[in-house]
């Protein structure tokens, strides 16, 4: 026997009827569709997590006093995507509205980010 070989590690397949084939396909079918479903439900709440996160800074941010002036709009965007982020969670189970409401956190996010770059780099100097 060489090394390398997988001669002897094959096996024989059975033959399978169509029936059994079709019913293999189905399982198969079936636990990628749940592994999908798993996957994107935790990319959901990834998303809502973020946003919640971004809020939770926002409001730091505020509270601490780091927020003064112009920064306090994007910092407020941040605490207005937390909220979006928060809703997410009561409404999960109806996909629509919680895509958009995922949607939407993850705009004010973006801007809220981009708001504070601005203000940090443009309109601080």
């Amino acid at each position: 026997m060489v090394a390398g070989s997988n001669k002897s590690r094959r096996k024989l397949r059975k033959s399978m009827s169509p029936e059994e084939r079709a019913q293999a396909e189905r399982d198969v079918r079936g636990a990628v569709y749940d592994f999908q479903d798993t996957a994107y439900a935790n990319l959901r709440t990834a998303i809502a997590n973020v946003a919640i996160f971004f809020g939770f800074v926002g409001v730091f941010a505020t509270v601490v006093g780091a927020a003064a002036g112009l920064r306090l709009i994007p910092m407020a965007v941040l605490v207005l995507a937390g909220l979006a982020g928060i809703a997410y969670y009561p409404v999960r189970h109806q996909r629509k509205l919680a895509v958009r409401l995922l949607v939407v956190s993850s705009a004010l996010v973006v801007v809220g980010l981009a708001g504070l770059v601005l203000v940090a780099t443009v309109l601080e100097r």
